[in-house]
C-alpha cells in the first residue's frame, strides 16, 4: 500500500513545482574513509526529479559512489541536533578508550533540556554509554562520554571540529556531544558525508541495528530498557529487499525534526538520505521513506558496484 502511495507521489512530484535539485555531482574523496573511483549508479526514468518533501533541507547520495542523486537546499548550514551523536561515536571509537571501563555519571552530565535516563552516581561500561547514545539517544551518556575523554570535554569538542575538517565538512561545526546545542550545524550535505565515514565503523553499525537495549546498572542494580528513536527499524525499508544499515534521528525547537539514514537493496546497493528541518515527528520518517524508495526505483547501479566499509573502520 505504501509503495503504490509513493508511485503516485513520484508521477505527481515534478508537477508540484517543488524546489529541488536533482544532481550527479560526485562528492570529493572523503580523508581515508571512502573508496574512490566507483561508477556513479544511472537514472532509469530521466524524467523522475524526486518528491517532495516537507523539509527544508534534503539530500540522497549513493554511498560507493559518493555521487548525490537528489539535493534540496543542501548548501545551507542548519542546526543538525542529535545528529551529531555520529561525530561523537566516531571520535569516541577513534580514541580506542577501553569499552568496558566503568565510567560514572556525574551531575555534570546532567542535559541541558529534557530528563534523564540515569540517576547521578549511576555506573556503565562505555560501550553501554554508546549504545544508550546511539540507540535512545541518551544525552547525559554523551556528556559522560566526551567528559571522561583524556582531556575533557573541551579536549572532545576540539577533536569533533578537527575529524570534520578531515571529512571535508564544510560548514559543520560542533559545539557539544549531544546536539542539545543549536550551534551544532551543518548542511544536509555534511550530514551525508559524515554518515558516509560512520559506515566505517563496525560498532556504529551494529548498534544502530538495534531496535532496543536492556543495560544493568551498577549502582542499585536498577533496569535501563532504552528503546531505538527510529521508528523506521519497524517499517518496510528494514524487510527483504530492504535493510537499514545505519540511522540517527534529532530535534530541537531549532532544528525541527531530522533523520540521517543509510539504507541497503536486495542488491546490496546501499544510499544515504538525510533530512533536516522536517515540519513534525513523523513527516522526517515519510520523507526519508518517499526518498529512499525513489532513488532505488529511479537509478541503476553498475555490476558488483557495492561499497564494502573496512570492518576496523580505521587505516
Amino acid at each position: 500500500m505504501f509503495a503504490e502511495s509513493l508511485i503516485t507521489v513520484l508521477a505527481t512530484a515534478a508537477l508540484q513545482g517543488h524546489p529541488v535539485v536533482p544532481s550527479a555531482r560526485a562528492e570529493l574523496p572523503v580523508s581515508k574513509y571512502v573508496q574512490p573511483s566507483i561508477p556513479a549508479p544511472v537514472k532509469r526514468d530521466i524524467g523522475s526529479f524526486g518528491v517532495a518533501v516537507s523539509a527544508r533541507s534534503a539530500v540522497v547520495m549513493d554511498v560507493a559512489s559518493g555521487v548525490t542523486l537528489y539535493e534540496k537546499d543542501a548548501a545551507t548550514a542548519y542546526p543538525i541536533a542529535s545528529i551529531t551523536k555520529l561525530m561523537t561515536a566516531m571520535v569516541l571509537l577513534d580514541e580506542r578508550l577501553d569499552p568496558e571501563e566503568v565510567v560514572t555519571v556525574t551531575a555534570e552530565d546532567t542535559p541541558s533540556e529534557g530528563k534523564m535516563v540515569f540517576q547521578i552516581g549511576e555506573r556503565l561500561t562505555r560501550r553501554e554509554l554508546l549504545e544508550a547514545l546511539l540507540v535512545g539517544s541518551v544525552n547525559e551518556a554523551g556528556n559522560a562520554l566526551g567528559r571522561t575523554f583524556p582531556g575533557g570535554m573541551e579536549a572532545f569538542v576540539r577533536q569533533m571540529n578537527r575529524k570534520s575538517g578531515e571529512l571535508g565538512l564544510k560548514e559543520a561545526v560542533f559545539t557539544d556531544p549531544t546536539g542539545l546545542d543549536a550551534d551544532n550545524r551543518g548542511t544536509a550535505r555534511d550530514v551525508a558525508r559524515m554518515m558516509r565515514a560512520a559506515l566505517n565503523y563496525s560498532e556504529i553499525r551494529e548498534i544502530t541495528d538495534l531496535q532496543q537495549i536492556e543495560l544493568r546498572g551498577r549502582l542499585n542494580r536498577r533496569r535501563y530498557l532504552i528503546k531505538s528513536t527510529n521508528q523506521l527499524l519497524g517499517s518496510f525499508l528494514n524487510k527483504a529487499p530492504y535493510r537499514i544499515v545505519v540511522a540517527k534521528t534529532g530535534s530541537l525547537p531549532e532544528a525541527g525534526y531530522c533523520l540521517a539514514q543509510t539504507t541497503k537493496d536486495g542488491e546490496g546497493n546501499e544510499v544515504i538520505a538525510v533530512i533536516l528541518g522536517s515540519d513534525n515527528h513523523f513527516a522526517r520518517y515519510d520523507d526519508v521513506k518517499a526518498l529512499t524508495f525513489w532513488a532505488f526505483k529511479t537509478y541503476e547501479w553498475p555490476k558488483k558496484a557495492a561499497w564494502v566499509p573496512r570492518e576496523d573502520g580505521r587505516m
